[in-house]
């Protein structure tokens, strides 16, 4: 892994997620995590309460398990857009959904300052698992909320998953924002009734509603 040393600068990653052959391993390795299946369950809990007509706008939608799962469970979600600079996350993502033609494919970079432009907001609800921290440095993470702030429809939430540090090292408190940073971001972006949902080991879920 490379060293990080300089806060200022964002955490490199391990992962190059525009290789094919990366993705492949990635996509196996993610879900040999206990968490995922259970947090995957919970979005799905929350995304079912939403009104018949619904739309949802996934942010670093990888290889579409979350969105398989909500689509196959949520009948009132009207159409439900998966948005990720990866071309092979994509093409997975198109194959694993191919039989739901509610989804829609963007590629789309959220570290970029035009990543909404292909967007046709607003959005009932606005979600993330495990995605937020691709933005590679906590600093850039008030930006992108603000930015989603601007796609919610009123009274539409942003729901997001992700990790909490996992030690006190440079590179993993620059890299993710504990709990209680999540909760003042979400706040500060302008997100009302912020609360968090479900903590499972290495990660949480966060939520959080734009004013009706």
């Amino acid at each position: 892994m490379t060293e990080y040393t300089d806060p200022a600068a964002d955490v490199p990653t391990g992962v190059d997620f525009l290789n094919e052959e990366h993705v492949h391993k990635w996509v196996i390795s993610s879900e040999e995590k206990p968490w995922r299946r259970p947090m995957r369950s919970r979005f799905v809990d929350l995304l079912g309460r939403l009104p018949v007509g619904s739309r949802v706008l996934e942010l670093g939608a990888g290889p579409g398990f979350l969105a398989e799962c909500v689509l196959g469970s949520c009948p009132n979600i009207a159409d439900y857009t998966l948005l990720d600079y990866s071309a092979p996350m994509l093409t997975l993502s198109r194959e694993r959904l191919a039989r739901f033609p509610r989804a829609q494919f963007i590629q789309a970079d959220f570290k970029r300052a035009d990543w909404t432009r292909d967007l046709s907001p607003p959005y009932s609800a606005v979600i993330a698992m495990q995605a937020v921290h691709e933005i590679r440095h906590k600093r850039h993470v008030p930006g992108l909320y603000r930015d989603v702030f601007q796609l919610v429809a009123p009274g539409g939430s942003l729901m997001v998953c992700d990790g909490v540090p996992k030690d006190a090292s440079l590179r993993a408190t620059s890299l993710h924002l504990s709990a209680e940073e999540q909760l003042a971001t979400f706040a500060s972006a302008g997100f009302i009734d912020v609360a968090e949902e479900l903590a499972l080991g290495p990660v949480v879920l966060v939520t959080g509603r734009a004013r009706a």
